[in-house]
């Protein structure tokens, strides 16, 4: 009689673990559940490599074009370039921020401010518009910059930093700023997703789902700073880790010839948990010659973005748009 009562009474704690089991999720990666901000306080990451070195003082930019200003961010003054301002001052304009890609900062050259082909322009050429601001940002360790470079983390704080300057400029919407990156900028704009909910939204063209598969697959340019015996200093470098943290609408774009697999399940878990990432391969593309004709279409909807909250969206039509532009690209 006590043997069958035993046995009765572990039947419902093994239905509860088999239930368990079944109801738990599995992904290639470690997603995890806690707060990306709030993980990335907490973590002190380890610099063993401070050879960085970044490109120096930036060049002083035509005034018409932009003004060399200095944003204060957690190590100091941080170098950005910003459009002139608005000859309109009764308006208050939303504003982009714009993540360059590479490392070093923003050069010591005129590349912002030169003209280059349709195929390959880094320069957010289609966000210097009269109805438009643009800050071009350099982080800690850049350029001339306070700080150490530290790859993909504390340049998640510059960032908010940059947009709370922005922010409090009298001819700014703080409500409509934006952020836009490319490549490595591209990455970074999905590490800001997960910390910031200050932008109104945010485009990644070109970023990464995980460091340590970028370092795996080639050698970069620069050395890797931390310490990658830790695996804790790769997720929080890793933009798949921290999915649940995106807080605003976040769009991805990357040309076929270089798209990321990793995407496809990152575009999964943000359909099953609705998650605010919309995930796009466009046809026909690689890493540059998307730069162009997406940049001028998210112009043209930041400037009908006016409602109280963003109303941007991407269909079809926009993807066969692009398409359609890129094959008569050299």
């Amino acid at each position: 009689m006590k043997q069958t009562c035993s046995c009765l009474k572990l039947i419902p704690v093994i239905f509860s673990f088999l239930l368990i089991a079944c109801n738990e999720e599995s992904y290639s990666f470690n997603l995890r559940a806690d707060d990306y901000a709030e993980a990335h306080t907490k973590f002190k990451t380890n610099i063993v490599d401070e050879s960085f070195v970044g490109d120096g003082e930036p060049a002083v930019p035509p005034k018409d074009i932009f003004s060399l200003v200095y944003y204060p961010a957690e190590d100091g003054n941080m170098a950005a370039f910003l459009s002139a301002r608005p000859q309109d001052n009764s308006n208050k304009y939303p504003a982009v921020i714009w993540l360059i890609g590479g490392y070093g900062g923003i050069s010591n050259d005129d590349y912002f401010w030169s003209e280059h082909p349709y195929g390959n322009d880094q320069s957010a050429s289609a966000f210097r518009r009269d109805d438009l601001v643009l800050m071009i940002p350099s982080f800690r360790g850049e350029n001339a910059n306070p700080g150490h470079y530290d790859m993909f983390y504390g340049e998640m704080r510059d960032i908010e930093s940059a947009r709370q300057y922005l922010a409090k400029l009298p001819y700014v919407d703080p409500e409509r700023i934006y952020l836009v990156g490319h490549s490595t900028g591209g990455t970074r704009a999905l590490l800001a997703s997960e910390y910031t909910k200050g932008f109104r939204a945010i485009f990644s063209m070109g970023g990464i789902p995980d460091l340590r598969l970028r370092l795996e697959y080639a050698p970069i340019s620069v050395a890797v700073p931390f310490d990658q015996n830790n695996p804790e200093e790769f997720e929080l470098r890793s933009p798949r880790t921290f999915l649940t943290s995106i807080k605003s609408p976040t769009f991805y774009f990357e040309g076929e010839n270089a798209y990321w697999q990793e995407f496809d399940e990152m575009k999964q878990i943000a359909k099953d948990k609705s998650i605010p990432l919309h995930v796009y391969s466009i046809e026909g593309g690689d890493h540059f010659n998307i730069i162009s004709p997406l940049t001028n279409l998210i112009a043209e909807k930041i400037l009908l973005d006016s409602g109280e909250k963003t109303n941007i969206k991407f269909n079809e039509q926009d993807m066969i748009n692009i398409q359609s532009e890129l094959l008569h690209i050299d």
